[in-house]
C-alpha cells in the first residue's frame, strides 16, 4: 500500500529505537517521536510522583490531532489516557515486544501497576505482537477486553546472513547465552538464575562443559549469582561489538527467558548453525521447533538440564544435521527484508480494523 497517504506518528523510548522497531516504523513512512517528547521521564530516575506527572503532561499535550494514526513500542499507559481525557479518535496501535504481557500473566507487577497496564491495553484500538507467543498472552491476559492482534515475526537483517558463518564442528562442550542488564528484573527476565543452575548441573554429566555469556551485567550481579551457585563453569565474556567472533567456538544456544518477546540473537545463533534450547517462554521458540521440537522446554531447570545433556549425547553427524537445519530455516524463512514484508500486512490489516483502509 502507499503509506504515504497517512501521516503515522511512531512513538519510542530513549536513546533510540531498537534497530528492528526503527526497520518497521521506517517501513510505513512513520514520523519519529520520543514517548516522552512533552515532558522526559524514559530515561531518567525520578520518584513516582514526578514520573506521574510527566505521563499526565504527555497524555494532554502530545498532538494526536496533527496524524491519522499513532504507531509506538510497547503497551505504554499514557497514550490511551490520553485520547480518554480529550476525547480523541485518533487510533493508536503498539507493537508489544517486551517482557510486560509475560508479568503481566506472572503477576510479576504490583496490583496497582497491573491494573494499569490491563487498561491501556484493552483500550488501544489494535494490537501487532512479536510472535504467537505474544499474542496468546494478549489474549490470556486480557480476554474478552482484548483488542484485535495481528502477529508479526523478527529477521536477521539480509546483509548480516551473508557474512555469517556456518559451523562446521560440534565437538566443543560450549553453551552460548547472549543477554545484559543490570540484575533484578533483567535476571528474573533472561532467565540468567535458572541458566546458571542448568550449566551447573549438566557440567557434572558432560565433560568439559562450559558456559559463555556475552553481554554487559553488573558486577555485583555476576558475584551473587556465582556465589549462588558455586562450581558453576560459567564465563562472563562482557559486550562484545562482533559477536560473530564468539558463534564458531560454541556448539548450543541456551536462553530460558521468562517472557522474552523474540531475542534476535537466537536467530542469529542458528544462522551460524548452532542449535538453540529455549523456554516455552521465549517468543523464538516458533522458529526453533520447526528445527526440532525437543529445543524447547519448559520453565524447569530439570527438564532443561536434560535437554542439554541429551543434545551433547547426540553423535556428531545428528548435531552437524541440527546445524544445517537450523541455518537453513532462518535464511529462507527469517530474514529482515521478509520480517518487514510481514509486519507491513499486518499493520494493514489493523487499519482495516480502525476504518483507515
Amino acid at each position: 500500500m502507499d503509506w504515504h497517504k497517512l501521516k503515522i506518528a511512531y512513538l519510542h523510548g530513549r536513546p533510540g529505537p531498537h534497530w528492528i522497531s526503527r526497520a518497521f516504523a521506517s517501513s510505513i513512512n512513520a514520523e519519529f517521536h520520543f514517548i516522552d517528547e512533552i515532558a522526559r521521564w524514559h530515561d531518567l530516575t525520578l520518584p513516582a510522583w514526578k514520573r506521574y506527572r510527566r505521563w499526565l503532561q504527555n497524555a494532554l499535550y502530545f498532538p494526536y490531532e496533527r496524524f491519522d494514526v499513532i504507531f509506538l513500542d510497547g503497551p505504554h499507559i499514557w497514550p490511551p489516557i490520553g485520547k480518554l481525557l480529550r476525547s480523541i479518535k485518533t487510533p493508536l496501535i503498539p507493537r508489544l515486544a517486551n517482557e510486560t504481557l509475560y508479568f503481566l500473566y506472572a503477576n510479576y507487577y504490583h496490583p496497582i501497576t497491573k491494573r494499569g497496564y490491563i487498561y491501556a491495553l484493552s483500550h488501544y484500538n489494535a494490537l501487532i505482537t512479536s510472535g504467537k507467543m505474544q499474542q496468546n498472552l494478549a489474549r490470556a491476559v486480557l480476554g474478552s477486553k482484548c483488542p484485535p492482534t495481528f502477529r508479526t515475526i523478527n529477521g536477521v537483517p539480509d546483509e548480516k546472513l551473508s557474512s555469517i558463518p556456518v559451523k562446521n564442528s560440534h565437538a566443543e562442550p560450549v553453551v552460548l547465552l547472549i543477554a545484559h542488564g543490570t540484575g533484578g528484573w533483567r535476571t528474573y527476565y533472561k532467565g540468567l538464575d535458572l541458566w546458571i543452575e542448568v550449566i551447573q548441573r549438566a557440567a557434572q554429566q558432560v565433560k568439559g562443559l562450559e558456559g559463555w555469556i556475552i553481554g554487559q551485567w553488573d558486577d555485583t550481579e555476576k558475584e551473587r549469582l556465582l556465589t549462588a551457585f558455586p562450581g558453576a563453569p560459567v564465563r562472563f565474556l562482557g559486550a562484545m561489538d562482533d559477536i560473530y567472533s564468539v558463534l564458531p567456538q560454541a556448539s548450543l544456544y541456551l536462553h530460558l527467558a521468562r517472557g522474552e518477546a523474540w531475542g534476535v540473537a537466537i536467530l542469529e545463533a542458528m544462522a551460524a548453525g548452532i542449535p538453540a534450547i529455549v523456554s516455552e517462554w521465549t517468543g523464538a521458540a516458533e522458529a526453533v521447533e520447526q528445527v526440532w521440537p525437543e529445543g524447547v522446554v519448559p520453565l524447569s531447570v530439570e527438564k532443561a538440564t536434560e535437554a542439554v545433556v541429551r543434545y551433547f549425547s547426540l553423535t556428531e553427524t545428528e548435531k552437524r544435521a541440527l546445524s544445517e537445519k537450523s541455518a537453513t530455516l532462518i535464511r529462507e524463512k527469517y530474514r529482515l527484508s521478509q520480517a518487514i514484508a510481514i509486519f507491513q500486512s499486518a499493520f494493514a490489516e489493523a487499519l482495516k480494523v480502525v476504518g483507515l483502509l
